[in-house]
């Protein structure tokens, strides 16, 4: 299978080239300037298909409480909006429902990329819970986290810490040791604790803003050490969690390099008003906006294509650029982008067509695994 007449996405360049790409039995073969081919993109843009490595469901379901078939049905609704790899999170909870929820999330069979799972908690701060259940928080425990690691494998693991809670040093060098990335999230770490996380090999920050110290002009506290540029940052950019001139003050700081967008949606995105449930928790949705009953922020109902185009309104930058924040980096964040979060011979035919409208971009073609899943022209 072969799209021609693209304009095809050069991760390492950071630009747009027209010619054609062929894939094979799921793989990208060959990147050319032939005008030739199966399928005429007209001109579209061909970029990489858009990863989320933080999302607790969508369309009703939950991934902490959806069986098997459950899950199934809810990885279909991230290709409607071009997601063809995702991090199914689970997240505080009882133990034993965190491990059957890995087990029904690595048991599913979807179109969508499953290369890793994402562990939101239980490993987090009291300070700073967010939505989380403070009487769920658990100690960091080493032979847990291996535990936990051991039964995600061969997929790959991101977890989200607070390094500050007693035993985080030993804690952190202790899933990077069993080959998990870990991310500083829901966090109340000082600037200097946040920076001596990364030293140990912290990747990321969960959610940059959300449930974490504040950045003040004498303690930048963990806010700080996500603009630092240091890691990677997240950004759920509904322009709910964070506001616009946020994202753009954070965005100048850190450059695209390290900006990632994610979704952390939950069972309510795709779905209209009401009454939904994270991890066993009631969220109260109204305007779109997830709120628990204690008024505190409960995940979003976003995804990762409105987002992107959100900030592309928003920060009015290159495409090029900005094309990194959805694909390359999330990718390289969990150690992924030796399959996936570029277009290049040798790696996943996962890709979208894209392409101008008003004032920012639709999709036209999702290709998943090296198959068409999605047209909508």
């Amino acid at each position: 299978m072969k799209i021609y007449n693209a304009k095809v996405f050069n991760e390492s360049g950071r630009s747009f080239f027209d010619g054609s790409v062929r894939f094979d039995n799921g793989v990208i073969t060959e990147i050319s300037a032939d005008k030739s081919g199966d399928i005429d993109a007209k001109g579209a843009y061909l970029v990489p298909g858009f990863i989320d490595v933080h999302s607790h469901g969508r369309g009703g379901y939950d991934f902490m409480s959806a069986d098997t078939a459950g899950v199934e049905k809810c990885l279909e609704l991230y290709l409607d909006h071009g997601v063809t790899t995702v991090f199914p999170c689970v997240m505080t909870g009882e133990y034993e429902d965190i491990k059957k929820a890995i087990a029904n999330i690595k048991a599913a069979k979807s179109d969508i990329n499953i290369d890793g799972i994402h562990i939101e908690g239980p490993y987090v701060s009291p300070k700073r819970p967010g939505c989380h259940n403070i009487s769920q928080l658990r100690k960091l425990d080493c032979g847990e986290a291996n535990e936990l690691i051991s039964l995600i494998k061969p997929l790959k693991t991101h977890i989200t810490v607070a390094p500050e809670l007693d035993n985080g040093d030993a804690f952190i060098k202790e899933c990077i040791k069993d080959g998990a990335t870990v991310g500083i999230g829901h966090s109340d770490a000082t600037y200097a604790e946040a920076m001596h996380a990364l030293n140990l090999g912290c990747v990321s920050f969960t959610h940059t803003y959300n449930a974490m110290r504040e950045l003040k002009h004498r303690e930048p506290g963990t806010v700080g050490a996500a603009l630092s540029g240091v890691g990677f940052a997240e950004f759920i950019c509904d322009l709910f969690h964070v506001c616009a001139p946020v994202l753009n003050i954070s965005y100048n700081a850190i450059g695209y390099e390290n900006f990632v967008i994610v979704s952390d949606s939950i069972a309510a995105a795709d779905m209209q008003d009401g009454v939904y449930y994270l991890s066993g928790m009631q969220v109260n949705v109204k305007d779109g906006k997830a709120m628990n009953n204690d008024g505190a922020i409960a995940g979003s109902t976003t995804n990762i294509f409105d987002e992107f185009n959100n900030l592309y309104r928003v920060l009015k930058q290159p495409l090029e650029d900005l094309i990194m924040t959805a694909t390359a980096n999330p990718a390289k964040q969990v150690g992924i982008f030796d399959r996936c979060g570029s277009i290049e011979p040798g790696k996943r035919a996962d890709m979208l067509l894209i392409e101008k409208d008003g004032d920012g971009f639709r999709i036209k073609t999702v290709v998943s695994k090296g198959k068409i899943i999605r047209n909508f022209d």
